[in-house]
């Protein structure tokens, strides 16, 4: 038997709550396959929230052939960098921002985790909004806030349990949603075809382009902070090509699809009060509780993140490595703090959900291209992991060459931002294109520069 397959069989820890979180997984623990990635991804990314999102391309003035076109680039460019990011995860075992202590230091890194708490805390909050918003047009008698309250229990349960729970939960929601979504596209195209300004295939603005396509970078690419956490269980010994195959489908293959009929929907029903209820006209309602259901993965996976980025920054005070009170406890604090925010900011979640997704695109795109450079590069995945867990270890303190190039690389991206909170002074000659997430990959560039010349300067 090998390794792999040996390592497959998790026998009967998939019925106990998981007991680690930011500690590195032992080799006797790995377990998985890689086709478990696909359907983990898939599950998470078939759902409800992107549907949305590719309604907004048309909001944006993006007719349904650009909108597309927006579609598929803007998956494309974030998968290139998330998959690259997915296959540290078995080679190191540890999770993904526990990893960028290797970039910014044992205490530098807590900037990167408040930021992916930020990140984690939003989305939740985002997609609690648009699953009660289903529910509540199925159910009209129960409000929204009252749906956000009924819709987090089962992501407190999911997420208190742990890895294994999350991977079988995919697993089961892969193919429901695979058929459902299929489904709904052949009802939308059977509904009719897009007409006046949607069905136009006229060139749009270079403006309302490049902010469709920022909107799927940044989908895509939030992944990112996260992609690492649910391969760490993998053994080292997986392909790691097949590895980035099938997260990059299971990533890719959904969001195309998903999108693209929300698009579609958002086309042929441009007067709907949301996408969601332009869903809920053509397909009917039996479709609401499925598109409700289909987000509570992608909830479980941001509040488990969110946990780990909690306990990451707690090991900098005491050992909270392996601790089933840290991972239960940090989980409800995420949970909790999703759902205050979902409540709070309801009423007004398209301007809320478009500020969100602009900022995320600021702080992810430096972080992302420091610890690609970094692992590929400089580094070539060789890492002291217990200097992971350690402040007197190789990446005690603060590492100024991560830390130096990310706050350059955010300032930089300042004078390109096009957002309805700034605009940034360089924007009005860029004909109103905000270009900043392409500015932010500057970040590598510094970084690879400023830790040359300190191995240089080391080797002296």
């Amino acid at each position: 038997m090998t390794t792999e397959a040996a390592a497959a069989r998790p026998g009967r820890r998939s019925a106990r709550i998981e007991v680690r979180s930011i500690d590195q997984i032992p080799l006797a623990e790995r377990h998985g396959r890689v086709r478990d990635q696909f359907t983990l991804w898939f599950g998470l990314n078939a759902n409800i929230f992107v549907v949305v999102l590719g309604g907004v391309t048309v909001f944006l003035g993006l007719d349904l052939l650009w909108a597309g076109i927006a579609i598929v680039v803007g998956t494309l460019a974030g998968l290139a960098l998330v998959g690259f990011h997915a296959i540290q995860g078995p080679k190191l075992g540890v999770p993904q921002m526990i990893q960028s202590r290797g970039q910014f230091g044992f205490y530098g890194a807590v900037l990167i985790f408040a930021a992916s708490i930020v990140l984690d805390i939003g989305f939740l909050a985002a997609q609690l909004v648009i699953q009660a918003d289903a529910m509540n047009l199925l159910v009209g008698g129960i409000s929204i806030p009252a749906w956000i309250a009924i819709l987090v229990v089962p992501v407190v349960v999911l997420t208190v349990f742990g890895y294994d729970w999350i991977h079988r939960f995919q697993k089961i929601m892969t193919p429901i949603l695979a058929v459902t979504f299929v489904v709904v596209l052949i009802q939308a195209v059977g509904h009719g075809a897009p007409t006046g300004a949607a069905a136009s295939t006229s060139p749009p603005s270079f403006a309302a382009f490049m902010a469709g396509t920022g909107l799927f970078v940044v989908t895509v690419l939030s992944w990112a902070p996260y992609v690492s956490d649910y391969s760490r269980y993998l053994p080292p010994t997986v392909d790691l090509r097949r590895t980035f195959a099938a997260v990059a489908l299971g990533i890719g293959v959904p969001t195309v699809l998903c999108a693209f009929v929300g698009a579609y929907l958002t086309s042929l029903l441009p007067d709907a009060s949301s996408t969601i209820a332009a869903i809920g006209e053509v397909c009917g309602q039996w479709v609401l509780p499925v598109m409700a259901v289909s987000l509570i993965g992608s909830d479980v996976v941001n509040s488990y993140t969110g946990m780990l980025a909690v306990a990451g920054i707690l090991s900098c005070f005491r050992t909270v490595r392996r601790s089933v009170v840290v991972r239960v406890v940090g989980s409800l604090v995420i949970i909790a703090a999703g759902t205050v925010c979902a409540l709070l900011g309801y009423r007004a979640f398209v301007g809320n959900l478009s500020n969100f997704l602009g900022v995320l695109l600021y702080v992810l795109i430096p972080w992302s291209a420091i610890n690609l450079t970094d692992y590929y590069f400089i580094r070539r995945g060789d890492y002291d992991v217990p200097s992971f867990f350690t402040p007197a270890g190789r990446y005690r303190g603060f590492l100024w060459p991560g830390l130096v190039a990310y706050l350059l690389a955010v300032a930089a991206q300042v004078p390109f931002i096009a957002q309805t909170f700034y605009t940034g002074t360089l924007v009005a000659q860029l004909g109103g294109v905000d270009i900043s997430w392409i500015v932010g990959g500057v970040a590598g560039v510094i970084f690879y520069l400023l830790a040359l010349r300190l191995t240089r300067a080391a080797t002296r």
